[in-house]
């Protein structure tokens, strides 16, 4: 059997491991110079950056049975969420974001102090105090993709749902933070099922590997390096009488049993024009974040000791969704001293600065971090500018209760075709790797 990937990314190289590990033949094209998609590390100047996405939760078993395959397990290394949120007179106050008892109890002093000091006004508590009850009842169906109890919440936004159980004082003090943190995108744009998704993996814990994130992107595509085909991209997925053929590149035909596309749900519908209606509704209600991600390297540190982020809720009118030292997710991130400082630009202000100049984008980012840590120096040691113009699939609603049709009764609608992307669960990393592991066992089941 004969199998092509298409995509060298999170859920291509899934695909990838599982069909190899299995002894079938397989070929992947990536359009790209380099594998990884959104999961990718660079290395420069003692530094260690994550373009893409940030971390891995807790949550991540696909994940982190990939990596102990890879003999990169013991890479994994752990930081605590410790969060700071802005009072009214515009200093921020930190909490620590996990229900882990090893790391709750520890700062439980912080936690009462954040409280008392009004990190988040006492009326956007006593709005949680509605929403809380349901999210602790229904807590364990809000997986990543074991999700289908929660499908009653796919019908509403984020931002209706916290509303209507809450209040609006709570939405904007912390599900906004919380998804514009996560997503880049406000809660309007989500599902209250997905929103609750991420706040459970959010207090559960953070993890990355001590050389970066990419790292297990990497170890993949250096293991099956001789399966990649680079700067490839797949013109066409060749679909004749409900069958996969194969697919076009460079203007002929590479023929296959099967073909798993691994890809984003905007480049599939552009290459697929033989789709079954119903796939093609599904996928048009995939839509993605854009980022302007903005990484400056410092000499110095200009966060307060074992701070991770900065949230900014809309109401500060900040360009960007957060802020968020990197350096304390591994000694590795930063040399001694120094520190790293991302950037998360979203919604209309990442649209703009993707069109605008890197001289623009640097000192715009400089400003907007000196409004809340006026110790950031006039010049970085250098800048690292990642433009996406789809960063983080976003799961509107409805989203997650179409392709859960399309897993229980069309995923076999094409012979030989089989979806992948994060798109197919609760949107993230784990998803797409799920999404990969899942596709390679239907396509060697047949």
């Amino acid at each position: 059997m004969k199998v092509i990937v298409i995509g060298a990314g999170m859920a291509g190289l899934a695909a990838l491991h599982t069909l190899k590990q299995a002894g079938a033949e397989v070929l992947c094209f990536e359009s790209g110079a380099n594998a990884g998609g959104r999961v990718l590390t660079e290395r420069q100047g003692g530094f260690v950056f994550d373009p893409g996405a940030q971390f891995f939760f807790n949550q991540y078993a696909t994940c982190f049975r990939l990596a102990d395959d890879l003999g990169i397990g013991d890479q994994r290394t752990a930081w605590l969420f410790r969060g700071a949120f802005p009072k009214d007179d515009g200093r921020f106050l930190p909490v620590v974001a996990s229900i882990n008892p090893k790391e709750a109890l520890p700062n439980l002093g912080e936690t009462l102090k954040f409280l008392a000091g009004a990190g988040i006004p006492f009326k956007a508590m006593k709005d949680f105090a509605g929403i809380l009850p349901l999210f602790v009842k229904r807590y364990q169906e809000f997986g990543l993709v074991d999700y289908e109890s929660a499908l009653d919440l796919d019908r509403e936004s984020l931002a209706d749902f916290v509303v209507r159980m809450g209040g609006k004082a709570i939405l904007e003090h912390l599900f906004q933070s919380v998804s514009a943190a996560l997503t880049l995108a406000d809660p309007e744009k989500l599902s209250a099922a997905y929103g609750m998704g991420l706040l459970k993996c959010m207090i559960n814990g953070l993890n990355t590997f001590q050389h970066g994130l990419g790292t297990i992107t990497e170890r993949l595509a250096e293991k099956y390096a001789d399966c990649i085909r680079y700067n490839a991209p797949v013109e066409k997925i060749v679909i004749e009488n409900g069958k996969v053929k194969g697919v076009e590149v460079n203007g002929a035909l590479v023929e296959a049993d099967c073909v798993i596309p691994a890809l984003t749900a905007t480049k599939l519908l552009k290459i697929a024009p033989g789709l079954p209606e119903n796939y093609v509704q599904a996928l048009k209600k995939v839509t993605y974040s854009e980022c302007c991600h903005v990484v400056f390297a410092l000499p110095c540190k200009v966060f307060p000791t074992g701070w991770y982020a900065l949230l900014t809720p809309r109401f500060t009118k900040a360009m960007v969704a957060g802020l968020s030292d990197n350096s304390v997710k591994s000694e590795y991130y930063a040399p001694s001293g120094c520190s790293q400082i991302s950037c998360w630009t979203y919604e209309r202000y990442a649209h703009d600065l993707n069109n605008a100049s890197e001289e623009e984008i640097k000192r715009s980012q400089i400003r907007e971090i000196k409004r809340f840590l006026p110790s950031m120096p006039d010049e970085p040691l250098f800048t690292k500018i990642y433009r996406w113009r789809e960063a983080v699939c976003i799961g509107q609603p409805g989203m997650l209760t179409a392709f859960t049709k399309i897993k229980r009764h069309h995923y076999r609608d094409v012979k030989g075709l089989y979806l992948a992307g994060e798109y197919l669960n609760m949107p993230s990393v784990e998803s797409a790797a799920y999404s990969g592991v899942f596709a390679a066992t239907a396509a060697l089941k047949g």
